[in-house]
């Protein structure tokens, strides 16, 4: 048991250190299949002492989330199991009290609820998730020689509900379950669980007859691998729009009756608003004509002054990743600009994260946009 413990760990540990932190355009987990390998230990609740009926456990189980909410797995069960005889009770003992062994297997159709995400469906992060769990299948237990001596020892006049007309020839039984499971996720295809059940069983589960149902307590650490999600389609790089150059006015030209000097060409000043779009997670560079533009527009007006104003999509990450890649990309196009020679003194830098959404379509709020004042 110690030595299953430890390679569990080590396995979820070797995972743990090897997956990047979710990022920001994470993949769907749902509908998915998974396998789970479980060790750890169950006690039954029956007339006799609890601690000498602790045995170890072992589950295999095989499922399907058919969605955020709802799944259902086939979960097995088993290894070995305990009962006992308390002399006060049956006072034909010869030895005084008295535990025995057997080998038992439970197997359960179990349906599964993800209240994390029941509770929560607009979540973001499929880290943890907090299972409840009801099934119902069958025991089948066999290896009852250790029973079957101790009745067998047993003086006349023992207490009537032990013996052959009773359990001792049965062999399987039903199984009831509720329970729950936390689990934990250290990426999209391995998670480390903890599954606490609760198993109500035939009176006749360990061959001794109560006249009331048995009840089973398992808890189990184990790891799950998840395979079968459906990926995203890659997002399209949407590429920024070619930039409109209005057309220098011509001069004006008077008839010239009698000689009058040349007007002056009447020269209108020329806006600017030039924008930085970015693909998923980016930041950098900003393209290089379009920065050749805007620092030709601050030669060319050295009086006027230019703000540069930082977005993200609100589609995708949540709002403490996405103010961070707002203010990163205002920066390095401010950055630079400063490089080819606009002094910083004449740049207005802001971030707005995912609080402000410039464009109706959500990928082309990965932006920057630069406007002269």
């Amino acid at each position: 048991m110690k030595k299953f413990l430890n390679i569990a760990a080590a396995v979820a540990l070797l995972f743990g250190v090897s997956t990047a932190a979710q990022a920001q355009d994470s993949e769907e987990y749902y509908p998915h299949n998974f396998i789970s390998v479980q060790g750890g230990a169950q006690v039954t609740l029956t007339h006799y002492k609890l601690m000498d009926l602790v045995t170890p456990q072992f589950g295999l189980s095989f499922g399907r989330y058919f969605n955020p909410k709802v799944g259902v797995r086939l979960h097995v069960q088993g290894y070995e199991a305990k009962g006992g005889f308390l002399e006060e009770r049956f006072p034909g003992l010869p030895n005084g009290d008295a535990a025995y062994k057997f080998k038992a297997l439970t197997g359960d159709l179990d349906l599964l609820m993800n209240m994390s995400n029941i509770l929560s469906p607009n979540r973001t992060s499929q880290r943890f998730n907090w299972i409840l769990l009801t099934g119902f299948g069958v025991n089948y237990g066999w290896d009852f020689d250790e029973y079957k001596g101790i009745v067998s020892s047993m003086t006349k006049g023992n207490n009537f509900y032990v013996g052959p007309d009773l359990c001792s020839t049965k062999h399987s039984s039903y199984n009831g379950r509720f329970g729950t499971q936390f689990e934990y996720n250290f990426s999209r295809n391995v998670g480390l669980s903890l599954e606490l059940d609760a198993n109500f069983k035939n009176d006749c589960f360990n061959l001794k007859s109560n006249f009331n149902p048995d009840w089973q307590i398992v808890g189990l650490v184990g790891l799950t691998f998840k395979f079968g999600m459906k990926k995203k389609a890659p997002e399209p790089v949407v590429l920024p729009p070619e930039p409109v150059v209005e057309p220098e006015p011509k001069p004006v030209v008077e008839p010239k009756p009698e000689p009058k000097p040349e007007p002056k060409p009447v020269v209108k000043e020329e806006p600017l608003r030039e924008t930085f779009f970015y693909i998923i997670r980016e930041s950098d560079p900003a393209p290089e004509v379009t920065l050749n533009k805007i620092v030709n527009w601050c030669n060319k007006y050295p009086s006027k002054r230019i703000s540069i104003k930082g977005y993200a999509d609100k589609g995708t990450g949540n709002p403490k990743i996405n103010v961070g890649y707002a203010k990163a990309r205002a920066e390095k196009v401010a950055k630079a600009l400063e490089e080819k020679g606009i002094s910083k003194s004449r740049m207005d830098v802001e971030s707005f994260g995912d609080t402000v959404q410039p464009f109706p379509e959500n990928d082309r709020n990965r932006c920057v946009i630069v406007v002269g004042e």
